[in-house]
């Protein structure tokens, strides 16, 4: 049986509750609060490891170092690796798994960044309903049943006061956690996952990246999954090799889905739990779930379903095509990468998708002016939204891509009634807001570039609305309504039976216009305002007349 290095992808994070097997493993904290953590030396133990005879498959799983590796992706008989699903070898899975976080080295202190966020992170998994992460671990079944979540997986924090060796190798690693579960007591060695969490400096013989606490180029690895047996264990026992990523700079996750300092540890999440996940899909690499026929993913080895979704599909070429960010767990937010799952066919990041989208508020735009509105959505998917619109007022569009809308009305005035939809991989929603669009005060410019006009600013009902020279007065200056109504002098131009008169407003048929792009104003009975014989003596009362796009209908806007 071989161990396996895993590769590390940015994935959301689920809360898993699971059983401690040892007396007095700490409880799951939140950041506020100093994590309890219990304090050994295993000098000892990790000694009496290395003469039981231990042994220890080799390293699986690898995860690279970011942008590292590349490879051509191959055709298969249905689908092309590492984008083919995992097949079973038989093997066990762990159905209740138990995590043990243990901190290598007397630099530690669970007052430290790190400390806190891992502490948090592990603790939060298995926890339901919040973690829909580790659930999608939960198709992966082996002869006697299902891996489940309810609460925590998370059995406490330990600190190992002694110095690791210069340089650690793989049986270093295995010791130390056959060193720990022995003195430890622990005896859910088919459930549990001892996370040996390095100190910052650290030295391995095997290629991480950030090996002695400096970015190595030849580095290969930023964690990986194996497991031991023999010695002093009553049976297998998975671990994880988790050094202190922050030694290797952003190759192992830093900032990958965060920046500034809300994605420093973005790694450890990101790589954390794409090694718990393997190791409980394939404990005993290469027996439980993996794909034999994926030589792309892990470097030559069986792909596991962190693999095939690691960095977000950054080796096998497009960076975003498979789903990362954060997920929401009982202890906080976290950076995770997106896990392989048969039932879709493809890398997702969760197991309950939700997709929220926020109603917008009624808006109000001015012809001419620019507009630049975002409509607003989340998901949980990791994965890209998109967006789409109709009933816009004329002039605006949204973005497929971004949802933000933008253009310039300069059509109409008017009343809209706008549905976005926005589509992913959790469905789709539609939203529907009202948006009224409206003119500022202004001249209505016709054939010559006469103005229309209330004649001699008279301004009681009937009053003929003409056309004379542009002079800028208040006779002249007309506001297109959000309703449709052209006002003017507080009253309304009216379509009397053939003519266009002034009349007070009452938001009847006669007095709502809409304005075609060609510049017709066109009255409900479909007839449009008119410059009859295109005119151009001051005075000459405007007509109301079939539309026939003469000279003479055509107007500008307010």
């Amino acid at each position: 049986m071989q161990a396996r290095l895993v590769t590390i992808a940015a994935a959301a994070l689920c809360v898993l509750g699971g059983t401690a097997a040892v007396a007095g493993s700490a409880a799951p904290t939140s950041a506020a609060v100093r994590p309890r953590v219990h304090v050994v030396n295993l000098h000892s133990a990790f000694t009496r490891a290395q003469s039981a005879a231990e042994e220890t498959g080799p390293p699986a799983g690898i995860v690279p170092p970011r942008g590292q590796r590349t490879a051509t992706a191959r055709a298969a008989a249905s689908c092309t690796e590492p984008n083919c699903d995992l097949s079973y070898g038989g093997g066990a899975v762990q159905q209740s798994p138990h995590v043990y976080l243990l901190f290598w080295g007397p630099d530690w202190s669970n007052t430290s960044p790190v400390f806190n966020y891992m502490y948090n992170f592990y603790s939060g998994l298995g926890v339901v309903p919040d973690d829909t992460w580790s659930a999608i671990t939960s198709q992966y079944t082996d002869s006697s049943g299902a891996p489940s979540f309810g609460s925590s997986v998370f059995e406490g924090a330990w600190i190992d006061s002694s110095t690791p060796p210069d340089p650690v190798t793989q049986q270093d690693l295995a010791d130390e956690a056959g060193g720990f579960a022995t003195s430890q007591g622990i005896t859910d060695l088919a459930d549990a996952q001892i996370v040996i969490a390095s100190q910052s400096g650290t030295c391995f013989s095997d290629g991480f990246i950030g090996s002695c606490g400096e970015v190595n180029s030849s580095g290969t690895y930023c964690a990986w999954h194996s497991y031991t047996f023999g010695g002093g264990l009553s049976g297998d026992l998975s671990y994880t090799n988790l050094p202190y990523l922050l030694n290797a700079g952003d190759h192992c996750g830093e900032n990958f889905v965060n920046s500034g300092s809300a994605g420093t540890d973005d790694g450890f999440s990101m790589v954390g739990g794409h090694e718990y996940a393997e190791s409980i899909t394939d404990p005993e690499p290469d027996t439980g779930w993996t794909d034999p026929a994926d030589t792309i993913s892990d470097g030559g080895e069986p792909g596991e379903i962190a693999d095939k979704c690691v960095w977000g599909g950054e080796n096998w070429g497009k960076l975003g095509s498979d789903p990362y960010g954060d997920m929401t767990l009982s202890t906080g937010s976290f950076a995770m990468q997106s896990l392989w799952s048969n039932a879709a066919g493809r890398c997702v990041l969760t197991t309950a998708p939700v997709l929220n989208v926020s109603t917008p508020g009624t808006q109000t735009s001015t012809l001419g002016r620019k507009v630049s509105f975002q409509v607003h959505a989340s998901t949980n998917t990791g994965t890209p939204l998109t967006y789409s619109a109709t009933g816009l007022p004329d002039g605006l569009s949204i973005s497929s891509s971004t949802g933000k809308i933008s253009g310039t009305p300069g059509v109409t005035a008017g009343g809209y009634l706008p549905r976005v939809t926005v589509s992913g991989a959790a469905g789709s929603r539609t939203v529907s807001f009202g948006w009224y669009v409206s003119s500022k005060p202004g001249a209505i410019k016709g054939y010559a570039s006469k103005c229309a006009d209330d004649y001699r600013n008279r301004k009681r009902n009937g009053n003929k609305i003409d056309i004379w020279q542009c002079d800028g007065l208040a006779r002249q200056r007309i506001t297109f309504a959000p309703s449709g109504e052209l006002k003017l002098a507080g009253k309304c131009i009216t379509a009397s039976p053939g003519k266009a008169v002034l009349e007070t407003c009452l938001g009847t048929a006669v007095q709502l216009w809409t304005r075609r792009s060609d510049g017709e104003y066109v009255v409900r009975s479909g007839d449009c305002l008119t410059d009859p014989g295109k005119s151009k003596k001051n005075g000459t009362q405007l007509r109301v007349e079939t539309c026939t796009k003469a000279a003479g209908q055509r107007w500008s806007l307010p």
